[in-house]
C-alpha cells in the first residue's frame, strides 16, 4: 500500500501514518493523538499519552519507521500548530485528522494496490 502513496504532502502524511502504525505498533486513535512533542527520534521512541485503558506508554520505532516519518515532519512545520497527523488543506488545516478520514484513505490505497500487493504478493489458489 505504501507504494501507492504519492510524493506530495498527502502521500507523505499517509506514508508516515502507516509507518507509525506498523513499526510503532500503535492503534489509529493513538497515532492521531500524537503531537510533535511526543516524538523522540534520538531515543527512537514515541510517547502514547492515552493508550488502551487510559494508559501512558513509551514505544520504540526502528530507523526505517523514522525515515518514513521524516518527509512528513518537513511538511508539517509549514502547517498550524496542532496534532502530528492533521488536516492538510482547507479551512480546517492543522486540525485533527479524523479516523474516518484515515479509513477512507486506507480503502482507497488498498483498491489501488490490489490483493497481491496487500498480501505481500501471494495470490489465492485457483
Amino acid at each position: 500500500m505504501m507504494r501507492e502513496t504519492t510524493d506530495v504532502r498527502h502521500g507523505f502524511r499517509l506514508r508516515a501514518l502507516i509507518a507509525v502504525l506498523w513499526r510503532g505498533g500503535v492503534r489509529v486513535h493513538e497515532a492521531l493523538a500524537l503531537s510533535e512533542s511526543d516524538l523522540g527520534p534520538r531515543r527512537g521512541s514515541l510517547l502514547v499519552r492515552n493508550g488502551k485503558g487510559g494508559r501512558r506508554r513509551e514505544i520504540g520505532m526502528d530507523a526505517w519507521g523514522w525515515e518514513q516519518l521524516r518527509p512528513w515532519l518537513a511538511v508539517r512545520v509549514e502547517l498550524p500548530v496542532g496534532p502530528l497527523f492533521c488536516v492538510v488543506d482547507g479551512p480546517t488545516r492543522g486540525r485533527p485528522w479524523s479516523s474516518a478520514g484515515v479509513r477512507v484513505e486506507f480503502r482507497r490505497l488498498a483498491a489501488l494496490a490490489g490483493p497481491a500487493q496487500i498480501t505481500g504478493g501471494v495470490s489465492a489458489p485457483g
